[in-house]
């Protein structure tokens, strides 16, 4: 999540530590020197470099959001965990539109039509699992009970974007394999999203896929996203 920040966030926070943590070693300087102890600057190097790990390298930084929630707004959200994920594609409709031009189905007018008359936007469901550090964020989705048409999805990259009053977003590219009997079809094929935290329910993420399917034959897919946080359901009795 580092990236998300000017280099400043990360310059000046770590120069007032070392201020901090100098200033410490000077107060209790006379102390120590009682002991025959001398304190160094290497000391402060020590210091400062362990709290850094401990609050970027280790997942010690949960543990801080958990204390102070509003970190979710103010900074990024903690993301990880696994996610159900609920989508509405323009399949359909692009099927439709197929079957209205080779004269197997009524003509319809994408362009100018009423949307109430065009066919109802496919549903299709997925889980995701995002793993994310302040050093790097990685997602992994998957189709939980095997049913539809789609195989495999791999994130190839992904990016936290901050956003104002914690409209925070997550961008990311992935690569779709799809069963299909279609020769023409684009078995494999690769898309991007962009989903951005819901303003009336933190534990939502909302937004927008869109794809290469079938580019060339003007055939691209795109679909509406629904992250919901993905929570266990303790048994009853």
């Amino acid at each position: 999540m580092f990236k998300m920040f000017p280099p400043t966030f990360l310059v000046v926070p770590v120069a007032w530590l070392t201020v901090l943590v100098l200033a410490g070693l000077d107060a209790i300087t006379p102390a120590l020197g009682g002991l025959g102890i001398t304190p160094k600057v290497t000391w402060a190097i020590l210091v400062v470099q362990s709290i850094i790990t401990l609050a970027i390298v280790t997942p010690f930084w949960r543990v801080i959001w958990r204390w102070c929630p509003k970190l979710n707004e103010w900074v990024f959200p903690d993301l990880n965990g696994e996610w159900d994920v609920v989508g509405d594609t323009n399949w359909n409709r692009i099927d439709a539109l197929l079957k209205a031009a080779k004269g197997d189905a009524a003509l319809i007018d994408m362009r100018a039509g009423s949307e109430d008359a065009l066919p109802p936007l496919g549903k299709f469901q997925m889980r995701a699992r995002i793993s994310q550090s302040w050093l790097d964020i990685e997602m992994e989705l998957w189709n939980p009970q095997g049913a539809g048409p789609i195989q495999e999805s791999t994130t190839l990259v992904v990016e936290p974007i901050r956003g104002k009053r914690g409209r925070h977003a997550l961008a990311y590219i992935f690569e779709q394999v799809n069963q299909t009997d279609v020769v023409s079809d684009d078995a494999k094929f690769r898309g991007a999203v962009w989903v951005t935290r819901d303003r009336d329910d933190p534990n939502a993420l909302c937004g927008r896929m869109w794809s290469d399917r079938m580019w060339r034959r003007g055939m691209n897919t795109a679909a509406d996203l629904r992250f919901t946080r993905f929570v266990v359901q303790k048994g009853g009795g």
